[in-house]
């Protein structure tokens, strides 16, 4: 998510455009007057269409093709940002370094954040007709086990109750 509101880049970059310094915007707003100038730029580029989500440009072919936009052309990364209507030139910087570090490969999509959660392996449950001798012995062993389990934490739970009734 943006730091800043489309709405609000558009009427900064309107009031640089109508005249008012960027220097002077800058103070008004509390946003460095570079940003100002790039925003204002991108508004002169593409109007009301401004700022608007690039979603094609999360495949590495198109960012590929951007990055070659800005070599044949010899434009400037802030140029290159603001034709493209990105959100700020340090997008394609970044896709500029990965590119250099790591080649086509490095333009790829990388989700962010923490990994989704593993589900849970479900073993398959076979009927009692089908289950071996051995299966069985071991279910019955392990349930009383549970029940042997649950048995003595209802007797802990008494011999607590009787305890808070003594000291009454």
């Amino acid at each position: 998510m943006s730091k800043y509101s489309r709405d609000l880049k558009i009427i900064i970059a309107n009031e640089f455009l109508s005249g008012e310094s960027s220097e002077i915007l800058s103070k008004k707003y509390a946003i460095s007057s570079r940003q100002i100038r790039y925003w204002s730029q991108v508004v002169a580029i593409h109007g009301d269409n401004s700022f608007q989500p690039t979603p094609h440009l999360r495949h590495a072919e198109a960012r590929l093709q951007a990055l070659k936009l800005m070599w044949t052309n010899d434009w400037s990364l802030g140029h290159t940002s603001a034709m493209l209507n990105l959100s700020s030139p340090g997008l394609l910087f970044v896709w500029l370094d990965r590119y250099h570090k790591k080649g086509f490969r490095g333009l790829e999509y990388h989700s962010r954040g923490r990994p989704c959660m593993k589900k849970p392996r479900i073993e398959p449950t076979h009927s009692d007709d089908e289950k071996t001798i051995e299966a069985l012995k071991e279910e019955i062993a392990y349930l009383r086990a549970e029940n042997a389990v649950l048995k003595k934490l209802e007797e802990l739970k008494q011999a607590k109750r009787q305890q808070i009734k003594k000291k009454r």
